[in-house]
């Protein structure tokens, strides 16, 4: 029955949470490795961490504001304007999520060596990428704060805030990011069709754009503010860039999203992982 499928997806998140909690030093070790890695053997190592979304916001500051000649979007109530920042603040959150969830698929299949020898949750091969991915974020948050507060947003007092929706996107990346790597084992197309849902989900989404702008059609408008990735980045930029509460909606849209994916993708990688080392 429909409840006692519930039942039992919820019952899994559960088990695989406990096994990440028993094993949190190896989760540890992970992420810690994922971290020292992935700038290894380069010059300018975690900067390109930041020189990565500034080369975009470069671009597209750029394009809108010199090709396309479009006024910068005024924040409201902060009347910020401000089209690098603008960009960034939602920008961050999403490299987050979709560096997370392409990373995780290469962990996991790139990990065949650790699955067939080792006895492990082979769920921490994506808890640690998005672990070591969301440090790098909050450290991109850091810098971000910093030239908000010098073009005179102060968003201090909103960054418990900012915490509160940023936890929310890592359970809803999770999530994502292991049903993905689970079936990317099976069938590899899945990474390749993720280059282009990716794609897909960054101009859906309102990053290089205002959602609430009347000349955008109305239906993208109600998807690019209140899609998956849309109503995180709507809830990051009122905070960091409006200085306003999201909306009730808004934390309800994000709360569901997180949820529903982090209890399905638990539930999808904890029935297929054991049949991981066969496939591999």
């Amino acid at each position: 029955c429909p409840r006692g499928a519930r039942a039992r997806r919820y019952t899994l998140a559960r088990m695989a949470l406990r096994s990440a909690l028993a094993h949190r030093n190896l989760l540890y070790l992970l992420s810690l490795k994922e971290l020292r890695t992935r700038y290894k053997k380069s010059i300018l190592g975690w900067a390109w961490s930041l020189l990565n979304p500034l080369t975009q916001m470069v671009i597209f500051s750029i394009i809108f504001l010199k090709v396309f000649i479009q006024p910068a979007p005024v924040g409201h109530p902060s009347d910020l304007k401000n089209f690098p920042l603008f960009f960034l603040c939602g920008l961050l959150p999403f490299n987050f999520f979709s560096i997370s969830v392409g990373v995780s698929m290469g962990n996991v299949q790139g990990g065949a060596g650790l699955i067939k020898k080792v006895q492990f949750p082979h769920e921490h091969l994506v808890f640690s990428v998005v672990i070591a991915q969301f440090v790098t974020m909050l450290i991109e948050f850091v810098v971000l704060s910093i030239a908000l507060i010098i073009a005179g947003n102060m968003v201090l007092q909103w960054i418990p805030v900012l915490l509160l929706i940023l936890l929310m996107l890592a359970m809803f990346t999770t999530g994502l990011a292991l049903m993905l790597s689970a079936a990317n084992v099976f069938f590899h197309d899945v990474n390749y069709l993720w280059g282009i849902v990716s794609q897909l989900l960054f101009y859906s989404s309102p990053i290089i754009y205002d959602a609430t702008n009347p000349k955008i059609p109305k239906t993208l408008r109600m998807i690019s503010a209140h899609g998956p990735t849309g109503s995180f980045i709507t809830g990051v930029r009122n905070v960091m860039y409006d200085l306003t509460m999201p909306s009730w909606r808004n934390f309800a849209a994000m709360a569901v999203y997180a949820t529903v994916s982090f209890t399905f993708g638990t539930f999808a990688f904890t029935k297929l992982s054991p049949r991981f080392a066969e496939e591999m």
